[in-house]
């Protein structure tokens, strides 16, 4: 039911993403240049690395070990596990590497379109845990396998409760909360929110 959910939701997105992808791609090379896509590993089901897909929001030259060490920092002394209690969100606030055609796409979460590529090759769901980056997948400790145990998605149940805004451990204990309580008819649910956070932009200053 996973996979066919997934196929019908490509076929119904298949005619957006063919008017909107080249559209997005000569937007970029004229005023951002080249390259276009930006590629990343990330960790996918059961720990397998994959290449993600995305449209490039920062500048070439961005340095990914600050991204890294925001990460460690904001982790250390703290306890990676499902919680509600509120914490400082996980993001670099004003990211001066962010271009301004970047700054709409990630507002608008059209940045994430080629992550379609990912769901085509089997890598990704639509709806599921959002892939980590290795080394913030790490911070998961014993959580990690549970979390790997199914595959990333494009949008989750993280991703409507407030996607950026919430903390590390907020998004884990969302994450785990998806997996434990899987269903096709909560599937639905969350792709009908994630329309709604995505016109609203919740989560995503």
């Amino acid at each position: 039911m996973k996979i066919l959910l997934d196929l019908l939701l490509l076929l119904i997105s298949l005619p957006i993403f063919i008017i909107l992808f080249p559209v997005i791609c000569l937007f970029l090379l004229i005023f951002q240049g080249w390259p276009i896509i930006y590629v990343q590993k990330r960790v996918g089901k059961n720990g397998k690395l994959f290449k993600l897909y995305k449209f490039r929001t920062m500048f070439n030259s961005n340095n990914q070990d600050i991204h890294e060490k925001h990460y460690k920092n904001l982790s250390t002394n703290k306890l990676i596990e499902p919680s509600l209690s509120p914490s400082k969100p996980i993001r670099i606030e004003n990211d001066d590497r962010i271009t301004k055609v970047g700054s709409f796409l990630r507002k608008t979460s059209l940045d994430e379109l080629p992550n379609i590529f990912n769901v085509l090759f089997g890598q990704m769901s639509f709806i599921g845990p959002r892939p980590l980056v290795k080394y913030e997948a790490e911070l998961y400790g014993d959580y990690l396998k549970k979390r790997n145990s199914v595959k990333p998605g494009i949008s989750g149940l993280a991703q409507i409760q407030g996607r950026l805004d919430l903390s590390l451990q907020e998004r884990l204990f969302w994450d785990l909360k998806y997996i434990e309580e899987f269903s096709v008819l909560n599937d639905f649910k969350i792709i009908l929110k994630t329309i709604n956070s995505v016109l609203r932009r919740k989560g995503a200053n």
